[in-house]
């Protein structure tokens, strides 16, 4: 008899609990539904299926922060008329051929610059050096040499014999004439 009038007198004491956390909870809830705001949302943490439908117009979107491809279907509608022919561009270049620095053999721990000298009229474009043993040099700089850009005949670069052992080493140049 004693267990049953314990286990009623403590069923009011629970019920009212429940009671009170339900209402705790909703007026809790509508009380930060109304305080959250965009300083407290943390960038990139919204979902579409976070945002109502038809709630985002034109004047919440930042100009320029929408691609195409944030679109899904044809949402760009119809192409243009085509416009004006354009100005004609920058002339061409053809590669004509590939300078190279006479050979150098820099002793271990040495370090040597070498000079690559498209011909007349071309123009180095690119380069770098080589050896014949891999990579066992380090190259220190490669770069296009000239007083005037527009003239710029050679190729530049220094490399380190990081071996025990003299290396033969040379520099490349690509040439090419520019239209």
């Amino acid at each position: 008899m004693r267990t049953m009038r314990r286990a009623t007198r403590r069923r009011p004491a629970a019920v009212w609990i429940a009671a009170f956390c339900l209402v705790l909870g909703a007026t809790g809830g509508a009380h930060a539904a109304a305080m959250v705001t965009g300083k407290q949302i943390k960038d990139g943490t919204v979902a579409g299926v976070d945002v109502r439908n038809r709630t985002v117009d034109g004047a919440d979107v930042t100009d320029g922060s929408i691609a195409p491809r944030d679109f899904a279907g044809p949402a760009l509608g119809e192409p243009g008329p085509r416009g004006e022919q354009g100005r004609t561009g920058a002339p061409g270049l053809r590669v004509v051929t590939f300078a190279t620095s006479r050979t150098y053999e820099p002793a271990p721990g040495e370090v040597v610059t070498a000079f690559a000298v498209c011909p007349e009229g071309l123009v180095a474009l690119g380069g770098g050096a080589t050896t014949h043993i891999g990579n066992r040099l380090q190259l220190l700089d490669s770069a296009p040499l000239s007083v005037n850009p527009h003239e710029r005949r050679a190729w530049v670069t220094r490399v380190r014999n990081n071996t025990t052992v003299k290396v033969y080493t040379h520099t490349f140049a690509v040439c090419a004439e520019v239209r």
